[in-house]
């Protein structure tokens, strides 16, 4: 009995040793130590300045902000330049953060930042929410959240200026992809089985145009000068290299060429890449005066060289034609005052004269292009003005396109065209084509082009020529398409293609596990 008591009163001192450690708490994780992190596998930094605050760089690239906050071993990462938020992991010593795409080493530790505590009510003191709001936020929302120096809330400002601005312009859609009337419930032609038979053949149909590049986004619509200085207000203030970069297109879209220099210095001071950089120089070397346009009148004639854009040289000779090298040529014209040079995967590069004698380059693919003239040719023949007919509309969507065309309805044989194309039978598309091409609609005998590119059909051509030597004018808009078309390398382009099919097929065949034959015998 005495032995039990004994037995009971140890344990009760044990117990009542181990209570004071119970009510220790549990051992903190390691604070995030401040520095410079380095990717394992890459070249990309971290730097971690505060608890609160950190910053992406990668060579080549704009810097990325970042507001962070540490729970245990979870760093929260929200993505201030971007506008979206992921989670890394630190390790136990606080020297290593880790997520799925990529691995950080601390390689430079720093002496942290004193960083002021998000105020009561802002978009900082709940970023995750003001993130995910931003894409339904109000412009005064937005402009309230880009004051307080957030780049993602600053570009979402920028497109919803956008948005108002397209909201304001009368609505344009491809004839081709107009809704229905099988589709539209107020129609007495509504059909709910017919309106999913067009939806397919409208989806085709868009899919084609984009093989054959003739889906091009429009140009957006211009910003007035109210929220274009509110941007560059902003930009000023809070200086960031991927917003005040896209402040700067949409000056430049406006025509207010001497703003959009101004913010792509300051895209460029803020962390801009080089590309940016060369453009903000191109830009600024010329003085504001200088970038002044005016109303083309004629076509250019000559050459004329700039250190940026797609095209750096463009030589204007005869008919409007334009060298671009390498025996590449494309057609000039005079639209809306401006120089439009057609390509080849639909729309045009647009050019304004300057009143210095240069160029600016205005559209999406020679954006802050300044041609200056080099020399070249005095005078050029006036361009050939091309018969061309629009295509007609003239077989609905969820009509029997073959049954068009057998008719003689255009669109019908248009439809068949993408459709043959779209199946990758570009041979079985040509006669659609052609009958486009017969009737001078520009779509056909371009889309004659393509289906060349792509089978090597040596007889497109001559087709195109034939139809151009017809009327023994030259003005049929096959002679165009034909004259502007580098029959040699669209050519060479398909052999190259067809012979690296062919190895792919030999290294598929040699890599392929060989079969055992079968064997039949007795035990």
């Amino acid at each position: 009995m005495l032995r039990t008591v004994s037995k009971h009163r140890l344990l009760l001192r044990g117990l009542a040793a181990l209570l004071p450690l119970l009510a220790l708490p549990a051992m903190a994780a390691t604070p995030l130590a401040c520095g410079s992190y380095k990717e394992v596998d890459g070249s990309a930094r971290l730097v971690i300045e505060s608890p609160t605050q950190a910053i992406r760089t990668y060579e080549g690239q704009p810097p990325v902000r970042y507001q962070i906050r540490q729970q245990a071993q979870v760093l929260h990462v929200a993505d201030l330049s971007n506008g979206f938020s992921d989670d890394y992991t630190v390790s136990a010593d606080g020297k290593r953060i880790g997520s799925k795409f990529a691995d950080y080493v601390l390689d430079a530790p720093a002496s942290c930042r004193t960083t002021p505590a998000p105020a009561a009510g802002s978009c900082r003191a709940d970023i995750d929410t003001c993130i995910t709001s931003a894409g339904t936020a109000s412009v005064q929302q937005l402009t309230q959240w880009c004051r307080e120096d957030l780049p993602f809330a600053c570009e979402r400002l920028i497109t919803a200026y956008q948005d108002q601005a397209r909201a304001q312009q009368p609505a344009t859609l491809d004839p081709d992809l107009e809704e229905p009337e099988v589709c539209k419930p107020a129609s007495p032609q509504f059909d709910e089985a017919a309106c999913k038979i067009a939806a397919r053949e409208a989806l085709g149909i868009a899919m084609a145009k984009a093989m054959l590049g003739g889906l091009t986004g429009g140009a957006a619509a211009p910003l007035a000068d109210a929220p274009l200085n509110e941007l560059l207000q902003l930009c000023r203030a809070h200086p960031d290299a991927g917003f005040c970069g896209k402040v700067a297109d949409v000056h430049w879209d406006a025509g207010h060429y001497a703003a959009a220099g101004q913010a792509l210095q300051l895209a460029c001071k803020a962390g801009g890449d080089e590309h940016t950089c060369r453009r903000a120089e191109a830009v600024t070397a010329v003085p504001a005066a200088a970038l002044a346009t005016v109303t083309a009148t004629t076509l250019p004639c000559g050459d004329y060289q700039a250190s940026m854009g797609l095209m750096s040289e463009l030589s204007f000779g005869d008919q409007g034609l334009v060298s671009l090298g390498m025996g590449s040529e494309l057609r000039a014209r005079l639209e809306n005052g401006a120089v439009h040079i057609r390509h080849d995967k639909g729309g045009d590069f647009v050019l304004k004269p300057l009143r210095n004698g240069g160029l600016l380059g205005v559209d999406q693919w020679n954006r802050y292009a300044v041609y200056q003239r080099t020399g070249g040719a005095a005078t050029c023949s006036a361009p050939t003005v091309y018969v061309e007919l629009p295509l007609p509309q003239d077989c609905p969507i969820g009509s029997d396109a073959q049954a068009c065309c057998d008719s003689g309805k255009l669109a019908g044989c248009n439809a068949m065209g993408h459709r043959k194309a779209l199946a990758g039978d570009w041979q079985a598309a040509a006669p659609y084509y052609l009958k486009l091409c017969q009737a001078g609609v520009r779509a056909g005998c371009e889309n004659l082009r393509s289906v060349y590119e792509n089978t090597g059909d040596e007889d497109l051509p001559g087709k195109l020529l034939a139809l151009c030597n017809r009327d023994g004018k030259g003005t049929h808009v096959a002679c165009d398409v034909y004259a502007t078309s580098n029959w040699a390398l669209l050519g060479l382009g398909m052999q190259l293609q067809r012979a690296a099919e062919e190895i792919e097929a030999e290294d598929a065949t040699d890599t392929a596990p060989l079969k055992t034959p079968a064997k039949s015998f007795r035990k």
